[in-house]
């Protein structure tokens, strides 16, 4: 337990606006050379989730319609007001921080032939990196924290790293099925089933299948992913002060309190039952969920819920990769693919797990009348019943992801099917800067380089 505690401490400083491996001396002959495969996972695996749930899932709820930027740098992000050194932690941190622990987790999985082990850190590479190709478009990935061998990284191409890593997971999946010991998941635990791995696999591929458009292979991918809640991948979290939840610890935080809310969100609106167009009828009742998200009486007035029940609470788990996500993956393909009988199927079992986590809630099965003309859920009879089908989904999938990096990348794929408004202006950021860092280091550096408004190759 002791040995555990210690590893969880660096959750701590990936709250703060700085990389906390800046300044450090890589030549230090003082420093520890190797280490043992347990501990190289286990660090290997708060990184990654320390990642997707720290400055880069915040601004993300910023510039989705989740939170609002009342002070300091929170509102300078709510205002898209962000710059090349803007990005110089949050790159580091993917890199330097979790990449770099991944590669040498998987190194010493091939060293010693620990197959499932390998198959874990692949898995996360994929899921990592898929998600920072989605955010910056063109990376470093084939050559990236080789820095002897390539201190110029090259930029790979944004589709070109989605299908690679497409790749990789299949590769993933047969290493974890070989049933060779595996050391130090923190995440699913030492005595944990494998299979979760191997489902949260798939789940990872049918989303970077969707980021490609190829309908029919996430539908596939999704098919064979997590379908249980029970199976959810959770960046796990507890009550002593380095193992807290990294949103809490930011509400919490005296430096930053009150620095981000939640007043007047888009999301906000759409779960309270007395605003316009919000999503409360017959069938859907959001009060239960809009209380576990937002503390506060009213749209004007909620905040991110810190408290003992909220979705934020001091030791509350984080959704990395889920059922829910996996379902709506599924639903959208059948609805895309001309199938809508199966996409309300897969949608009615996402409601399923909404009346078990939100018990005073109201989620009723859809029946497919209820998206046609004057329907429940297209009263204006505006849409074609399938159209009205695939917004209700899309829109459950964004109400599904709060506080999460995906929704962010959802508004682009989507190419903001829901509406969502941007916070200022009439356009939406369409990607992450690239860091004064790799201006200043890396001769590879795209020239002409990109601006926050221009869409990423992935998500015309």
């Amino acid at each position: 337990m002791k040995k555990r505690v210690a590893i969880v401490l660096v959750l701590g400083s990936l709250c703060s606006c700085e990389s906390f491996v800046s300044g450090v001396n890589e030549d230090d002959i003082t420093r520890p050379q190797d280490g043992d495969l347990k501990l190289i996972l286990t660090a290997a695996e708060l990184h990654y989730m320390g990642w997707l749930e720290s400055d880069v899932a915040r601004l993300a709820g910023l510039w989705s319609g989740y939170f609002n930027g009342r002070a300091r740098q929170s509102a300078s992000y709510y205002s898209y007001n962000v710059t090349a050194s803007t990005s110089n932690a949050w790159w580091n941190n993917a890199y330097a921080a979790a990449l770099k622990s991944i590669r040498i987790a998987k190194s010493k999985a091939i060293q010693f032939d620990n197959l499932s082990t390998l198959g874990i850190c692949e898995v996360m590479e994929a899921s990592l990196m898929g998600t920072v190709a989605a955010l910056w478009g063109d990376v470093p990935f084939k050559q990236a924290t080789a820095i002897d061998e390539f201190p110029d990284p090259v930029y790979d191409l944004q589709t070109q790293i989605i299908d690679d890593l497409i790749v990789q997971l299949d590769s993933a999946v047969l290493h974890l099925q070989a049933n060779s010991p595996r050391d130090g998941d923190f995440l699913n635990g030492p005595t944990g089933p494998i299979n979760n791995w191997v489902l949260t696999a798939y789940s990872v591929k049918a989303r970077l299948l969707l980021y490609r458009r190829d309908y029919v292979k996430a539908l596939s991918a999704a098919t064979n992913g997590i379908q249980s809640p029970a199976n959810d991948l959770l960046g796990k979290h507890g009550a002593s002060l380095g193992e807290r939840n990294l949103y809490f610890n930011f509400q919490a935080n005296s430096a930053w309190s009150g620095d981000m809310t939640a007043n007047n969100t888009w999301l906000g609106g759409l779960l309270n039952a007395t605003t316009f167009g919000n999503r409360n009828h017959a069938k859907t009742n959001e009060s239960a969920r809009r209380a576990k998200y937002y503390s506060g009486s009213s749209v004007a007035t909620y905040l991110p819920n810190t408290g003992a029940n909220g979705f934020f609470a001091m030791a509350a788990s984080f959704p990395l990769h889920t059922a829910v996500e996996t379902k709506l993956i599924a639903a959208e393909c059948h609805a895309r693919l001309g199938d809508p009988g199966n996409a309300i199927i897969l949608l009615n079992q996402v409601r399923a797990i909404l009346r078990s986590t939100y018990a005073s809630g109201v989620y009723l099965d859809f029946v497919s009348t209820d998206f046609d003309s004057g329907g429940i859920e297209n009263p204006q009879g505006t849409l074609p019943p399938n159209e009205a089908l695939l917004r209700e989904i899309l829109e459950e999938k964004y109400v599904c992801l709060y506080g999460q990096v995906e929704a962010f990348n959802e508004i682009r794929r989507t190419n903001n099917a829901l509406g969502i408004p941007p916070n200022t202006g009439t356009q939406h950021p369409q990607r992450l800067l690239y860091p004064l860092t790799e201006f200043n280091a890396n001769k590879s550096i795209p020239n002409p380089i990109p601006g926050l408004f221009e869409k990423t190759t992935l998500f015309q």
